[in-house]
């Protein structure tokens, strides 16, 4: 009879991500991607300080998403909140400028890309926090 106790462990391995997670993970990357090779190729025609800056950003976060870097998380975050502050802007202009109209096809179809928009950048802003979120 042996009085030893068995040695605890206190290392958690790490919860391991769903092969669903990673996939969404990498479409938005490709989706960033593609916005900034689309500021990238603007440059070629005008240079703006917009498109250096948004073509910077969207690369980045593209590049961090793709090899799955919890840093990137933050430039996911900063992205979402500037669509959320334009989508604030946005529909401030629309209703300086008689929004709803009269004829209510026309007002959802006047708001409805930037709900879209707006949508697709929380989804990934709560994606990216469910994926990179301290364990």
């Amino acid at each position: 009879m042996t009085t030893e106790a068995a040695p605890s462990s206190t290392v958690v391995a790490p919860p391991q991500m769903s092969r669903l997670s990673a996939w969404m993970t990498r479409a938005v990357a490709l989706v960033l991607g593609a916005y900034a090779l689309l500021s990238c190729w603007t440059l070629l025609y005008n240079v703006s300080p917009i498109a250096v800056a948004s073509a910077c950003v969207f690369g980045s976060a593209a590049v961090g998403l793709w090899l799955m870097r919890p840093w990137s998380r933050w430039i996911v975050y900063a992205i979402s909140s500037a669509v959320c502050a334009w989508f604030v802007w946005y529909v401030s202009k629309l209703l300086q400028g008689g929004w709803p109209y009269d004829d209510a096809m026309s007002s959802v179809i006047t708001i409805l890309p930037a709900s879209l928009l707006i949508l697709c950048a929380i989804a990934a802003a709560a994606h990216v926090r469910r994926v990179f979120a301290p364990r």
